[in-house]
């Protein structure tokens, strides 16, 4: 049976939240190093751009950890492995398209409603769901949604695009 309740809030956005439940911090919360992970050997072509386009996205707002390599390969090869599944299910489509026009049938509700009627074209229709899902969680522990974006902070000094206002820097030091 898994954890009951929501997960916890990380420590240091407890602290940047003011601890509006004035409960104790923890004291023996792990702390890693900040930097970019190197990418693990073994990663299949599609997950390899991902990585490069998420790292270079996310590596200037100082978010990721050295630790974080292997939670980052996971959401890279989902991705790859959904956007597969996706172009698939699109060639699937086509073909269908395909077969209805040489045998001069016409799709009510279209190839799309057709393939999802076949036992395949459900398969892999439950498959992207579930994938999809899956990617969600991994994109939210980076930071990787609009919603939780706001709840993901980078390292100390640094910003979203590396630019700090000349006035914030001031006034900020």
């Amino acid at each position: 049976m898994g954890l009951r309740g929501p997960p916890p809030k990380p420590t240091s956005i407890r602290v940047l939240e003011g601890m509006p439940d004035h409960r104790p911090l923890p004291t023996s919360e792990p702390k890693y190093r900040v930097g970019v992970p190197r990418r693990p050997g073994g990663m299949s072509t599609g997950a390899r751009k991902i990585w490069d386009e998420l790292v270079g996205e996310m590596a200037p707002s100082r978010v990721l950890r050295t630790v974080d390599a292997f939670a980052l390969a996971q959401l890279c090869e989902d991705q790859a492995m959904l956007n597969t599944l996706r172009k698939g299910l699109a060639e699937m489509s086509r073909e269908i398209a395909k077969k209805a026009k040489e045998q001069k049938l016409e799709l009510p509700g279209g190839p799309m409603i057709q393939l999802s009627r076949t036992t395949e074209g459900r398969r892999t229709l439950t498959t992207i769901k579930e994938l999809s899902l899956q990617v969600i969680v991994q994109r939210r522990e980076f930071g990787l949604t609009p919603a939780s974006n706001s709840r993901v902070q980078g390292a100390a000094g640094s910003t979203a695009l590396g630019f700090m206002d000349p006035l914030e820097r001031a006034l900020c030091g």
